[in-house]
């Protein structure tokens, strides 16, 4: 839209490294060391910082626009003479209490105390930084009612007083292909039969246990039906070990890490995708991402899920968030691959009408103008 951006972002353990032109907008990156459980984002706050502070004195931005709390906290430290606006895409606390409790299941007895302690200080801190930030920030968004319900809760905030902005999706990357490219993709990709596809970081959050169960009751009705989970973390020999114990192993592929380059093909070769989210959804990019391919998306009742899907039919979001729910939500679709079929178009355009990225331009521009109009009337 004839703006100049550039991005900074942060990575761990590696070097820094020149900027990157993307052709479109500048990237460029910090990085700090290792991050553990002590360090307390210690170093990361030390390191954005400093490289958001460097950045604006070669670059004077007109606007600096910061996404969730660890990165907004650092940069609204740094000093830089332009007004700040934050996007919040997830409750960063709530987050961390619950990968938290998770690893917490992994420890023994003994650590169990000391570990629950350092939990404990160590969301007061997050809590904290993201307070920090949003009473720096000229404005706040989100992306979804779900995420301004939480947000607001959590803060104490005035019900009403962070926008929502939705983000779009790339529906040239993201698209459908012929029948005839998709059977080609299929077997180039070794998919058979009836394919449920999950691109999901492989933690107890993401609910992926919960499809596990649910495929153990769609096998039990549906012939030559398989799982295709995308995907890495720390749960993933657990995941494996459950569906072997399931004697589901032979349906469920674990693909492993796939690269953004080949991602697109695996939702244009699926036949139903599913987000088995047990919570804190907060907005759903692969659930658009498949849609934008022509794939329907079976999702847990869980965060911003329904908001994106009961639109585009409310049968596609699952009563409950449980493996039984997720199973009779995607049930009459695979027992009828022709309702499939009928639907897939319907996905399309249902994501060009409204997260095309072009109309989510044009909504920021707006907030951002909205932004500076403000700023240069106080002055």
């Amino acid at each position: 839209m004839g703006h100049e951006v550039c991005v900074l972002a942060g990575r761990v353990g590696v070097p820094t490294g020149p900027d990157e032109d993307t052709g479109g907008y500048r990237v460029r990156r910090w990085t700090s060391r290792r991050r553990s459980f002590a360090d307390g984002y210690l170093t990361a706050v030390a390191a954005c910082s400093g490289a958001a502070r460097k950045l604006a004195q070669e670059w004077r931005p007109d606007i600096v626009h910061c996404h969730q709390g660890l990165s907004a906290y650092s940069v609204l430290r740094a000093g830089i003479d332009a007004p700040s606006v934050c996007t919040f895409h997830s409750p960063w606390r709530d987050e961390f209490l619950e990968d938290a409790e998770a690893r917490e299941d992994s420890l023994s007895g003994p650590l169990r105390p000391l570990y629950r302690l350092a939990t404990k200080f160590k969301a007061a801190w997050i809590h904290h930084m993201e307070g920090d930030a949003l009473s720096r920030s000229r404005s706040v968004a989100v992306l979804s009612r779900f995420s301004r319900e939480r947000l607001e809760a959590a803060h104490g905030l005035k019900p009403g007083s962070v926008r929502i902005i939705r983000a779009g999706i790339d529906l040239e990357n993201f698209s459908p292909v012929s029948s005839t490219e998709r059977d080609n993709l299929r077997r180039r990709l070794g998919i058979s039969g009836l394919t449920i596809l999950s691109v999901r970081r492989l933690v107890r959050r993401m609910g992926i246990d919960l499809l596990l169960e649910a495929m153990l009751q769609i096998c039990s009705r549906v012939p030559d039906v398989h799982l295709i989970l995308v995907g890495k973390g720390p749960e993933r020999k657990m995941l494996e070990e459950m569906a072997a114990e399931l004697g589901i192993g032979s349906a469920v592929r674990f693909e492993g890490f796939v690269s953004d380059k080949v991602l697109p093909d695996y939702y244009r070769a699926a036949d139903l995708y599913a987000l088995p989210s047990r919570s804190l959804e907060g907005y759903g990019m692969s659930t658009l991402e498949a849609l934008a391919s022509g794939t329907p998306v079976i999702g847990t009742p869980a965060g911003a899920t329904p908001e994106i899907l009961e639109p585009l039919e409310k049968g596609l979001v699952a009563s409950e968030t449980s493996g039984s729910g997720i199973s009779k939500a995607a049930l009459p679709w695979l027992v009828f691959p022709s309702a499939l079929a009928e639907l897939r178009p319907r996905c399309r355009s249902y994501v060009e009408e409204n997260y095309g990225w072009p109309e989510a331009g044009r909504v920021l521009d707006a907030f951002y103008l909205q932004v500076l109009s403000d700023e240069n009337g106080q002055g």
